[in-house]
């Protein structure tokens, strides 16, 4: 198995997965996706609400609020507790909840919650827990998808152009070249070809590399997204090993 960064940013990372097969390439997404734990508010104290919102609203819009914490200092009895007081004219932010545990912090400070009219205020106490998008999409971590390596070889230039007349062959050429392929929008515009002309391309998918996109949602780096998705994958192996060893 061989791993190529083609692009990485502040929360979002393409790589080029080799030598890996359909099913393991999915087991990553789907760890990435769902088998990372992070803080999530699970549990609101309201003292005060006299905001427009129902209490069930205001808790529903806070557990949506990434939350960030280093990777390896929590575990999944792990608690961080938050407050908040602010009386109107003005909007609650995210950025208004007060952290009272060190290390966890909010993602975005400018998240809207509600606004508040005169006299109106919201005072509450929050507590996150730790938890994964299997069972609750507020503990998703990130997002993440993959695709097979395409290349395209055309054998009838006339049916492109009959539907693209200004299709850029020299373009496509350079994209078969590369190690990523072809891009989706080259891919999608020869598939638009071979629906009225089945015969006008050939495309090649390789069934062992595979292009991936991950981005965090800011609750950890990206690259530690991937890591910690992939200690989950492994711990879940060793845990069906072991089950396995138990059998007589």
């Amino acid at each position: 198995m061989k791993l190529e960064i083609l692009e990485k940013g502040d929360d979002s990372l393409r790589f080029l997965l080799k030598g890996v097969s359909l099913p393991f390439a999915n087991a990553i997404r789907r760890a990435i996706i769902s088998e990372v734990p992070v803080f999530a508010i699970e549990d609101v104290y309201f003292y005060e609400n006299t905001s427009p919102m129902w209490d069930e609203y205001i808790a529903h819009r806070l557990g949506l609020v990434p939350l960030k914490a280093e990777w390896g200092t929590y575990n999944d009895e792990s608690e961080a507790r938050f407050l908040l007081d602010k009386e109107g004219p003005a909007t609650v932010y995210s950025g208004d909840l007060t952290p009272e545990t060190p290390g966890v912090e909010i993602v975005d400070p400018e998240i809207p919650i509600v606004h508040l009219t005169e006299g109106q205020r919201l005072r509450l106490e929050a507590v996150a827990k730790v938890g994964t998008a299997r069972d609750h999409a507020k503990w998703q971590a990130g997002l993440a998808s993959f695709r097979p390596v395409v290349r395209i070889d055309v054998k009838d230039k006339d049916a492109v152009k009959s539907v693209f007349p200004d299709f850029d062959f020299k373009a496509l050429e350079r994209e078969n070249e590369s190690p990523e392929g072809v891009s989706d929008a080259l891919y999608n515009l020869i598939d638009e070809v071979l629906e009225k002309h089945p015969d006008a391309a050939e495309v090649r998918k390789k069934d062992d590399v595979f292009i991936f996109y991950v981005e965090s949602y800011g609750n950890m780096p990206v690259d530690t997204l991937v890591k910690a998705a992939a200690q989950s994958l492994v711990r879940r192996l060793e845990d069906f090993y072991e089950k396995v060893g138990e059998i007589r």
